[in-house]
């Protein structure tokens, strides 16, 4: 398996769907977000180039790698914003909902 050096800069289009499982969650940041598995390095490059042209939550520290999420939150509104989650907490908070955008009579 080779490594994409472009997946830093995934297109949001391209992302999964996620439903969020608590209701809290869903009250806080949208009950939909969209995800990419994406490590904190991983979001830190995208961080360093795209924060000028989109709302972005600062990067973690880095001192190691940890596996973990790009997620949007907040879709559709003026409020949308990316940010950068640990694959554990993620896990404990959304679940696949789809991976192709819903149909026009399920939306």
């Amino acid at each position: 398996m080779t490594f994409d050096w472009n997946r830093p800069y995934l297109d949001v289009v391209a992302m999964e769907h996620y439903e969020a499982l608590d209701r809290k969650t869903a009250a806080l940041y949208g009950k939909m977000v969209k995800a990419a598995m994406l490590s904190n390095v991983e979001y830190k490059i995208r961080h360093g180039k795209l924060h000028t042209t989109r709302r972005m939550k600062p990067p973690p520290s880095c001192g190691r790698i940890f596996p973990g999420y790009l997620v949007v939150r907040k879709l559709g509104t003026a409020e949308q914003y990316e940010t950068w989650m640990p694959d554990h907490v993620f896990e404990e908070l959304y679940a696949l909902k789809y991976s192709e955008p819903p149909a026009a009579d399920e939306a």
